[in-house]
């Protein structure tokens, strides 16, 4: 520890030294390092699910049973927690200590939020920094097709969560709330670049496609109030709705498919979360980010290979 301690700068430091205190605590082994992740998805994922369909129901026609509200009502400032506990489940796993830096920033002042409304500024800002710094640690490193197109997904996701928090924050909304939507249909739909495209994933994509268009055109109210309230999708033109919807499930199933559960884990956040306009959905965006992209293993940072496609 003391040589590591020379060798790297201070932040970086600090992910080194939290993935080394934590990890005999949740007993990492080769075996474990994806369960792990499957674990941190989960962590993730079912918060911000039923955080969206409560939001969905809630708004339906019809009354919900008071208890119920009152129950949601308390819980939901307090759902960022499970997207906060999974960007530090991550950290301890990725083996990449500027990954692990950018994950304990989000995941930190990401629970803030539950804090306080009064936190939600600097929770905003240490998400984003967080997302950011994930970002950073894939740019300008040679490597593999299917890792450049990962770093281009999680660009474009991280560049949703930034311009989305910066509208929330009353920064030109009226521009920027439209333009966020745009940008993070567009990273959704871009996920089977990550996850890939089996024959299988691209038949339920198209079906979701043409469901969407159906749903849209038959009752586009309804499928408009949906996309608002559930989703934040302000503005957006339908063909990136389908497309992001056929992208989407699309990514899901081929992962699903294919037995990777981080990935599809990952997929599943991104279409619950929608754009990335709370704290709540930006975290999760970027906890879905970490979960899209394989953690570089030690052998293949020293060979400069070994990437699965």
């Amino acid at each position: 520890m003391s040589g590591s301690s020379d060798r790297t700068p201070g932040p970086v430091h600090l992910g080194e030294r939290l993935g080394d205190r934590l990890a005999p605590v949740v007993g990492l082994s080769p075996r474990l390092h994806v369960s792990t992740r499957t674990l941190a998805g989960l962590c993730g994922l079912v918060p911000v699910a039923l955080a969206t369909l409560y939001r969905v129901v809630h708004n339906a026609p019809g009354a919900l049973p008071a208890d119920v509200v009152a129950v949601a009502t308390g819980a939901l400032p307090v759902a960022v927690g499970g997207p906060a506990a999974a960007a530090l489940l991550l950290a301890v796993t990725d083996p990449r200590p500027l990954v692990r830096v950018g994950l304990v920033f989000a995941g930190g002042f990401g629970a803030l939020a539950a804090l306080s409304t009064a936190a939600w500024l600097p929770a905003a800002v240490g998400v984003t920094a967080g997302g950011g710094v994930v970002f950073a640690a894939h740019v300008g490193r040679a490597a593999p097709p299917r890792r450049l197109r990962t770093t281009a997904v999680a660009g474009v996701l991280v560049a949703a969560v930034c311009v989305s928090l910066a509208a929330t924050a009353g920064v030109d909304p009226g521009t920027l709330r439209p333009l966020g939507s745009a940008v993070a249909l567009a990273g959704v739909a871009l996920t089977p670049l990550v996850a890939g495209y089996g024959r299988l994933g691209v038949l339920a994509g198209a079906l979701a496609g043409l469901l969407t268009v159906g749903a849209a055109t038959s009752a586009p109210y309804v499928a408009g109030a949906v996309l608002l309230v559930g989703g934040g999708v302000v503005s957006a033109p339908l063909g990136l709705v389908v497309l992001a919807a056929a992208g989407g499930v699309t990514a899901l199933v081929t992962a699903v498919h294919r037995g990777q559960g981080a990935v599809a884990l990952g997929v599943c956040l991104l279409l619950v979360a929608g754009v990335p306009a709370t704290v709540l959905g930006a975290l999760a965006v970027v906890v879905a980010v970490a979960l899209l992209a394989d953690p570089v293993e030690p052998a293949e940072t020293a060979t400069g290979g070994g990437v699965r496609s």
